[in-house]
C-alpha cells in the first residue's frame, strides 16, 4: 500500500476512534464505491463526513467532492474534515457550508461555488451533530434530525 493509502486509512481510523469516544458508537469506515461514494465515514443518519489526511491542501477540490458524495448519500448534513498534523484529533480542520447552519442562507446561493463554508475544529462539528439531533439517540434511518 501507497504510504498516501496508508496516511489516508491512518486519519479515517482516528477521525472514527474520536467520534465512538464522542458517543457515536456505529461509525466505521465506509468502503469505497467508486462513483456512488458516499463519504468515508458511516454510521450516523443523515450525516456524510469525508475525511482528508492528504498534505496536498486542495481544499476547494474536497469540498466539492464532499458535496458530491453527500448527494450520493443522499445525507442532508454533510462536511470534510482536514488532517492537520502536530495537534490532536479534537482539533482537526473541518470545513462546511455555511447554509448549514443558517437556515435563513440556504437559499442565498445561486451556485455551489459562492456560498462561503467555514471552519471549526473537529470537536465542535461533534457536537453540532448532537445538537441538531443527530446520534446514538438519533430517530431512526428513516428521518432526519429536520423531521
Amino acid at each position: 500500500m501507497s504510504k498516501s493509502k496508508v496516511r489516508g486509512t491512518d486519519t479515517e481510523t482516528k477521525v472514527v476512534r474520536f467520534l465512538r469516544e464522542f458517543g457515536f458508537h456505529e461509525v466505521e469506515r465506509r468502503a469505497l464505491r467508486g462513483e456512488l461514494d458516499a463519504g468515508d465515514i458511516a454510521g450516523i443518519s443523515g450525516v456524510c463526513i469525508e475525511v482528508k489526511g492528504d498534505r496536498s491542501n486542495k481544499v476547494n477540490a474536497w469540498r466539492a467532492e464532499t458535496v458530491k458524495e453527500a448527494a450520493n448519500a443522499k445525507a442532508d448534513f454533510y462536511f470534510l474534515v482536514v488532517r492537520k498534523d502536530y495537534k490532536p484529533v479534537r482539533e482537526w480542520e473541518v470545513h462546511m457550508p455555511i447554509s448549514l447552519l443558517c437556515d435563513d442562507l440556504s437559499h442565498s446561493f445561486n451556485r455551489l461555488e459562492e456560498e462561503p463554508w467555514i471552519r471549526m475544529e473537529l470537536a465542535l462539528a461533534a457536537e453540532m451533530i448532537l445538537d441538531r439531533g443527530y446520534g446514538p439517540w438519533a430517530p431512526s434511518s428513516s428521518t432526519t434530525a429536520s423531521s
